[in-house]
């Protein structure tokens, strides 16, 4: 079975406070324990954390950096991937993870987390945690309110939201191909209208 790839957002080491760090860490070592693959944008601060907290947890990391070195990670990444196209490479966290986790941050967390927005991505923040998170946690970016942006209080709240949310649309996604195939070989109109309470029931049970 696939494992899911979770990002962590957040602060590099010139804002980070030590109450983002520990934070982070955490983060990183419950994602670990539930066999998840942690990538950060591999800088120091959040990025470093969350890495340092897989770790512990004998968790997969990856680090994306702007940098074209690979030298220039953390020591906590297992595979670096040197993308060599500055803060341009915050799309490709957010293209390359099933969700993510927002902790602290300021612009360029804000840039990762609305690029992950208009993806549609699940988002999860820890508002206690500070900064950018506290600022968006519980919120759409804007009108269209395409992706609520999930409030968590902690780090294992955060984990358990984000998961969840993945599950989810994961189980929309299943029905729904399997409605697509209900209706290639669809027969008469009795057929249609049974497909169709099919899959509102099922809909239905996973918003619960």
């Amino acid at each position: 079975m696939k494992k899911l790839q979770i990002a962590v957002l957040g602060s590099s080491k010139a804002i980070c406070t030590q109450k983002a760090y520990k934070i982070a860490e955490k983060v990183g070592e419950e994602l670990a324990k539930r066999d998840c693959i942690v990538i950060t944008g591999g800088g120091l601060g959040v990025m470093e954390a969350a890495l340092k907290g897989a770790k512990k947890e004998g968790g997969l990391t990856i680090g994306i950096i702007p940098w074209e070195s690979i030298k220039k990670v953390n020591q906590y990444a297992d595979v670096t991937i040197a993308t060599g196209i500055g803060w341009s490479r915050d799309a490709i966290n957010v293209n390359s993870c099933d969700g993510a986790i927002i902790v602290h941050g300021g612009a360029g967390t804000l840039n990762e987390a609305t690029y992950g927005y208009i993806r549609e991505k699940p988002l999860v923040a820890i508002k206690n945690s500070g900064g950018i998170a506290g600022d968006i946690a519980g919120k759409f970016l804007d009108v269209r309110k395409s992706t609520r942006i999930e409030s968590a209080k902690d780090a294992n709240d955060a984990v358990n939201k984000v998961l969840k949310i993945i599950s989810k649309q994961s189980k929309t996604l299943c029905i729904l191909s399997e409605f697509d195939r209900d209706l290639s070989h669809l027969e008469d109109k009795k057929d249609w209208e049974e497909i169709v309470r099919r899959a509102k029931k099922r809909l239905k049970a996973i918003k619960k």
